[in-house]
């Protein structure tokens, strides 16, 4: 059984830990949710290349990107409503 769990290198583990945290603080609103779900992602693309699981990495790469856009997305409308504030 135990080698069934450290199969990836618990990179797999790792990567849902992350995730989840992830998702935990977009729910309260802190932008660091963004990097974290990068971070994850990119664990979940080393897990599906490690796993040979091309739609892994697919589906990941977008997430990676849509992470990017979303951080983006927050810190020029933070900035824009700074803006407008003055």
């Amino acid at each position: 059984m135990w080698e069934t769990i450290v199969k990836y290198y618990c990179i797999d583990w790792m990567a849902m830990v992350l995730n989840a945290a992830s998702i935990y603080l977009l729910g309260k609103k802190q932008k660091f949710g963004f990097s974290l779900g990068i971070v994850a992602n990119i664990a979940w693309i080393v897990f599906g290349v490690l796993a040979h699981s091309v739609a892994t990495v697919f589906a990941c790469s977008i997430f990676v990107a849509l992470n990017i856009k979303g951080w983006w997305n927050w810190a020029t409308e933070k900035q824009m409503s700074t803006t407008t504030n003055q």
